[in-house]
C-alpha cells in the first residue's frame, strides 16, 4: 500500500496532523501505533492532575475552530457543555484531557492502525519513497512524520535497577504500586514528582513508612505563567526565534526552564496547604520530607532489597545518604530518533551536538529529494524554540506541516499582528 505520509506514534501531536488531514481527500494518509488502543501518560493519570495549558489549545482549534475535533465540539457531544462553563475553570485535568484525546482518536480510527511496529524502514532511491515494514504488512509512504515520543531519562546510577521496586515514573510499574510500609524516594520534583509525592502522602498506593522527595533545583519552582511569558508560545515568537543564531537560541531555551518545566502554581499552594494542616493539626501523613539541591550521585543495593542512594548536597558541597526501599524516578524524558530510523539515519543531517537539524515547516534536514519529506515532531526545542514540546502550539505545528505537505498556504500559520515582545526589531 502506498501512501502521500505515514505518521509513527499516535500521540497528541500526530493525532493533531490526522485531524487536519483527514479532510483532505487529495491526500492519502495513515498513522501507525505500537499499542494496542490510544493513551497518553495514563502511568501518571491522577485525579488532582491538571493540564498547564487551556482547553482551547486542542488538537485543531487555533487553526479551525469549526472541525469537529474541537474540545468544544467534544463538550457538546458529551453534553458536558454547561457543566464546564458552570464550573469556571480555565484549565481541566489531564483526565478529561486524555479523554478528549481517545473522543478524537476515535473519530479518526480510519487513519490510524493500532497494534503496529515498525520493524524496518529504509529509503528507496529508485522510488523515492519510504519503505515501512512493520509486524502486519509492508506499506510505501512519499513522506513520513515521526511522533514516536521522547524516550525516559533514567540516570546512568539507576540503569543497573532498574526493576519492580526502582523504575521510571512512566513505567507499567505504576498501576501496580504497593507502598504499604515502605520508604519511598521520589527523585525529581517537576510537575511529575510532585503530584506522585503528594498521592503517596495521601496513600493512593498503601499507607507508605516515609516519602522524600529530591530535586536539583533550589526548591519546588513554580511554573511562569505570566502574560509576557506566554507569548513565547505564539507563532508570533517561533517565528522571530526561528532566524536567531543557534548559539543565542541555546542560551534563551535553557532561560526559559520554568516557562514550561516547573510546577503549576495552585497545585504547589494546595500541596503547601495540605502539609501545613497536617504538620500542625492533622499528623495522619507518613513521615515527609523536601530535601532541595541535591543530585544524585550513586546507587547501590543491599541483600535484602534495599537501596543506599547518596546524593550531593549542592548547598553544602558535601555527599549525603539516604536508604529506600522503593524508588521513582521523575526524571523526565530526552528527545531522541527513534530507534527505528536507523535504516535512514546516514541520510540526517545532525549539528555539532548531535541533534538533528530541522528546517522552518519542522522536517528534518536530509540529502533526500525535496518531494520526500520526513517531518519531526517534539525534536525540534533546538531550533523552533520552547513550545515544541508542548501542546500550546501542536495545532499551529500542524498547519505548518500540513502547508508544506501539500505545497498550498491552507492554514493561516503566518502571524498577522506582532507580539507585545519584539525580538528583531523596534
Amino acid at each position: 500500500m502506498n501512501y502521500d505520509i505515514v505518521g509513527i506514534g499516535v500521540g497528541p501531536f500526530n493525532l493533531s496532523l490526522a485531524t487536519l488531514l483527514e479532510a483532505n481527500k487529495d491526500m492519502k494518509a495513515l498513522f501507525i501505533e505500537r499499542k494496542p488502543k490510544f493513551s497518553w501518560h495514563s502511568e501518571v493519570m491522577f485525579k488532582d492532575s491538571t493540564m498547564q495549558t487551556s482547553f482551547l489549545k486542542d488538537l485543531v482549534t487555533p487553526l479551525d475552530p469549526t472541525n469537529k475535533n474541537t474540545f468544544t465540539n467534544y463538550l457538546v457531544t458529551k453534553g458536558m457543555f454547561y457543566h464546564l462553563m458552570n464550573s469556571s475553570r480555565t484549565a481541566v485535568t489531564r483526565y478529561e484531557f486524555e479523554d478528549y484525546l481517545k473522543w478524537a482518536a476515535d473519530n479518526l480510527s480510519e487513519l490510524i492502525q493500532y497494534s503496529t511496529e515498525v520493524e524496518d524502514l529504509k529509503y528507496n532511491e529508485n522510488k523515492k519513497t519510504f519503505e515501512i515494514k512493520t509486524n502486519h504488512s509492508e506499506i510505501t509512504s512519499r513522506n513520513l512524520c515521526l511522533g514516536a515520543g521522547p524516550v525516559k531519562n533514567i540516570p546512568e546510577e539507576a540503569k543497573p535497577y532498574v526493576s519492580d521496586s526502582l523504575f521510571h515514573a512512566k513505567s507499567e510499574q505504576m498501576f501496580k504500586l504497593n507502598l504499604t510500609g515502605k520508604r519511598v524516594l521520589i527523585i525529581g520534583a517537576g510537575q511529575t514528582g510532585v503530584e506522585i509525592f503528594k498521592n503517596s502522602l495521601e496513600g493512593k498506593w498503601g499507607r507508605a513508612e516515609s516519602v522524600t522527595l529530591t530535586t536539583g533545583r533550589n526548591t519546588l519552582m513554580p511554573l511562569d505563567e505570566g502574560a509576557f511569558t506566554n507569548e513565547f508560545f505564539t507563532p508570533g515568537f517561533v517565528s522571530e526565534f526561528l532566524d536567531a543564531d543557534q548559539k543565542n537560541k541555546d542560551i534563551l531555551v535553557k532561560d526559559q526552564l520554568l516557562t514550561s518545566d516547573g510546577n503549576t502554581p495552585h497545585y504547589l499552594e494546595s500541596l503547601y496547604e495540605d502539609l501545613y494542616l497536617d504538620k500542625f493539626y492533622l499528623k495522619k501523613y507518613p513521615t515527609f520530607t523536601i530535601a532541595p539541591k541535591r543530585w544524585l550521585k550513586n546507587i547501590s543495593k543491599g541483600t535484602e532489597g534495599v537501596y543506599d542512594i547518596t546524593f550531593e548536597n549542592l548547598l553544602f558541597n558535601k555527599e549525603e545518604s539516604t536508604k529506600a526501599d522503593v524508588v521513582i524516578l521523575a526524571t523526565g524524558f530526552r528527545t531522541v530518533l527513534p530507534s527505528f530510523t536507523k535504516g535512514i539515519t546516514d541520510l540526517i543531517k545532525f549539528d555539532e551536538q548531535k541533534r538533528p537539524c530541522l528546517k522552518k515547516d519542522y522536517s528534518l534536514e536530509t540529502n533526500l529529494p525535496e518531494e520526500n519529506k520526513i517531518f519531526a515532531m517534539n525534536m525540534s526545542r533546538h531550533f523552533h524554540g520552547i513550545a515544541d514540546p508542548q501542546t500550546s502550539l501542536m495545532a499551529w505545528r500542524s498547519g505548518v506541516i500540513y502547508n508544506s505537505l501539500t505545497g498550498t498556504n491552507h492554514y493561516k500559520t503566518r502571524p498577522e499582528e506582532s507580539n507585545f515582545c519584539q525580538y528583531t526589531s523596534f
